[in-house]
């Protein structure tokens, strides 16, 4: 019975031993397949993980590149407005440079300006005060230059006395000014001076109604001759009257008028001047 027993207890043990044994076999081989599990899947984690991480990689490259060819863009347009405005900005320093020297020069034309309207000014108080002197200068102009076509060669007469009339209504009349009435006094006066110079045939009706032909030579003589030409005379200042010439002057006299009317060559003439006298009385 003992041996029975201690057999029963031997197979126990051994069963039990056996038993373990498998256990740890077992356990060993799913530890080992779990172990190897676990490192397939961590590979494939891991393989997985990769692949994204590359992928998100591929996309930050493609969006970084895309982005830099955006700043590219904008830097390339940054610069062309850059390069428009340094050309507008150079435009304008050169425009600006003009303008200066434009406002310098016109600053001088100002200044320039500026001074001639302050002597205008100047000019013009002194015309007011030269107003009332010239009036009464240019009406004793014209009394002077009357009196002298009174003691003139009788020429041209009607036309110096309406030249004369003309110049003293001008002097009333408010729409003239000072200056031009002075210009016509001063004109009046040139004429009679060229008058002294010149010669000069001219025809006119005679105080007798009578058409005679004026042969003038400077203020020297005055001659009158018939239209038909065969007879002649000249102006004696002394008495005032016309003296009849003798026939043998006739040829120099006509000859005298064909020059004045520039229809013959001038020549050396010779006429009659009927020389002024005067009544000496009185003595010493």
């Amino acid at each position: 019975m003992t041996l029975s027993w201690q057999k029963a207890v031997s197979g126990l043990i051994a069963r039990s031993t056996l038993s373990t044994s498998i256990v740890k076999n077992t356990v060993k081989y799913v530890v080992k397949n779990t172990v190897i599990g676990a490192s397939l899947l961590s590979g494939i984690s891991m393989a997985t993980a990769d692949s994204t991480v590359l992928d998100e990689g591929r996309s930050g490259i493609a969006k970084g590149v895309s982005q830099a060819a955006k700043s590219q863009q904008k830097v390339d347009s940054l610069d062309d407005a850059y390069q428009g405005l340094l050309q507008d900005y150079r435009a304008t320093n050169g425009e600006i440079d003009q303008l200066k020297l434009y406002n310098k020069q016109m600053s001088a034309i100002v200044e320039n300006q500026q001074a001639e309207i302050i002597k205008i000014d100047q000019q013009v108080r002194d015309i007011e005060f030269t107003e009332q002197g010239i009036l009464p200068l240019m009406s004793q102009m014209l009394d002077s230059l009357e009196q002298f076509n009174q003691l003139d060669l009788p020429f041209l007469q009607r036309e110096r006395a309406t030249r004369l009339s003309k110049l003293r209504e001008l002097m009333t009349r408010a729409d003239i000014t000072v200056s031009e009435k002075y210009r016509r006094v001063l004109e009046a006066f040139q004429i009679e001076v060229e008058y002294g110079r010149t010669l000069e045939t001219y025809r006119e009706k005679a105080d007798d109604n009578i058409v005679y032909d004026y042969l003038r030579i400077g203020r020297t003589a005055l001659y009158r001759l018939t239209l038909a030409g065969d007879s002649a005379w000249a102006w004696d200042k002394t008495s005032s009257q016309w003296l009849a010439l003798d026939s043998s002057l006739l040829r120099d006299v006509r000859k005298a008028q064909d020059v004045a009317r520039q229809t013959a060559a001038p020549e050396l003439l010779t006429l009659p001047i009927i020389a002024p006298t005067a009544n000496l009385t009185g003595g010493l």
